[in-house]
């Protein structure tokens, strides 16, 4: 029987796994930053799963920083509402 090839959500689950020792090193308040990046790597799962040939670390990175340029745009979008009223 061949092996079966994990879900992006089972591989982003191992690599968060892998960063254990990484992870139990941060302050608390820094431990809920990284398990918050994580969240957002799961958010984008599908796009992980679909990445054909990059490293999986990648696309979780990648899946993060969209989610972190998400936010960026809405703090900018707000600033501007504020300052043109």
């Amino acid at each position: 029987m061949g092996r079966t090839v994990p879900s992006a959500t089972q591989l982003i689950k191992l690599h968060q796994k892998e960063l254990a020792e990484f992870r139990k090193s941060l302050r608390k308040e820094d431990k809920e930053i990284f398990d918050r990046l994580f969240s957002y790597a799961k958010f984008h799962s599908q796009a992980v799963g679909n990445a054909g040939r990059m490293y999986p670390m990648e696309c979780i990175l990648l899946a993060i920083l969209i989610e972190m340029e998400k936010e960026i745009q809405e703090l900018k979008n707000e600033k501007n509402k504020v300052s043109n009223p």
